[in-house]
């Protein structure tokens, strides 16, 4: 069996003269190794050492390797990954500090990730029919409003009622896309007959929140009744259209009726005598306003909206 057997020096900079054929050399100065293959061969020109718990490696690299020391740490002056030189592990869940030469510590990383949850992401709005479309998987809940539309005025001042209002706190965990209904307003009239109810606006099946009723709707010479949100965490009325007034001449100057406010804000201001105005400035859901007129027609309802939260 051959014997193997090994030369060292601790002077630095020194090769052995000869060796014989597999024979071994260190040099414990420079920390190079050398074999006899018909003469002297460097085979590690750099050999990585342990001293004290500390390994110092020149021109290498450790890969795939878990660097450990009996008390679970890696002590070090500077650690680079390759432009960036790290000099510190950061501990602070805000992650505040924006620094290539600091490193969060997992906690503060876990920290930060929990600080985040429950944040607004984004907000949509809906003011015609479409889908939701929930933006990634870091949605985690939605906070749906859905407000109905506002049934139409008519003359005499007689105006239409607010559409209704429902909200709701969603898991959207398993939720992908929505369809989005979004009710339109009914619209006004002269004196003489009713006005229709505004249509719902909804949700999926999730909630929704019908429409108001026009004037005259529910009883002769009043104003619409509000409609009602269902399906909800909060389901609410909208208001009620202001009722009949008597007299319309230019001498009284009675003023035109109030469409019912929904939960966005009031409805359509009044009118002077034959006049019209203001016709689509009102709240979102508010009910038409009734012209102090007969003769000329109260005005429509606002259309609904559907707005959605979204929640980390």
């Amino acid at each position: 069996m051959p014997v193997i057997k090994i030369k060292n020096s601790t002077s630095s900079g020194t090769q052995p003269g000869s060796l014989t054929n597999g024979e071994l050399a260190v040099n414990i100065a420079d920390a190079k190794v050398y074999v006899g293959q018909g003469g002297v061969t460097k085979i590690v020109d750099s050999l990585g050492r342990q001293d004290a718990d500390n390994v110092s490696i020149t021109g290498g690299s450790i890969n795939n390797v878990a660097l450990n020391n009996s008390s679970g740490t890696v002590s070090t002056t500077n650690l680079t990954f390759g432009s960036n030189t790290v000099t510190a592990v950061d501990n602070d869940t805000t992650l505040a500090n924006n620094s290539n030469s600091r490193l969060p510590s997992q906690n503060a990383v876990v920290g930060y990730i929990n600080s985040k949850k429950g944040a607004l992401k984004n907000i949509y709005s809906f003011t015609s029919n479409g889908t939701y479309t929930k933006s990634g998987d870091d949605v985690k809940q939605i906070r749906v409003v859905c407000i109905g539309a506002g049934g139409g005025g008519r003359g005499y001042a007689e105006a239409g009622g607010a559409g209704g209002m429902a909200e709701e706190v969603i898991d959207a965990t398993g939720i992908t896309t929505v369809a989005v209904t979004v009710g339109t307003g009914s619209g006004g009239g002269v004196y003489f007959g009713f006005s229709g109810q505004g249509n719902t606006t909804s949700f999926g099946s999730y909630l929704s929140a019908t429409g108001g009723y026009g004037a005259n709707q529910n009883y002769q010479h009043s104003g619409g009744h509000g409609g009602l949100g269902s399906g909800g965490n909060i389901n609410i009325y909208g208001g009620g259209g202001s009722g009949h007034k008597n007299d319309h001449s230019q001498a009284y100057h009675n003023g035109a009726g109030h469409g019912g406010n929904s939960f966005f804000g009031g409805g359509t201001s009044g009118a002077h005598y034959s006049s019209r105005f203001a016709q689509n400035i009102m709240a979102f859901g508010a009910g038409g306003g009734g012209h102090n007129s007969y003769f000329v027609s109260g005005y429509d309802g606002m259309y609904g909206i559907c707005v959605v939260y979204e929640y980390k």
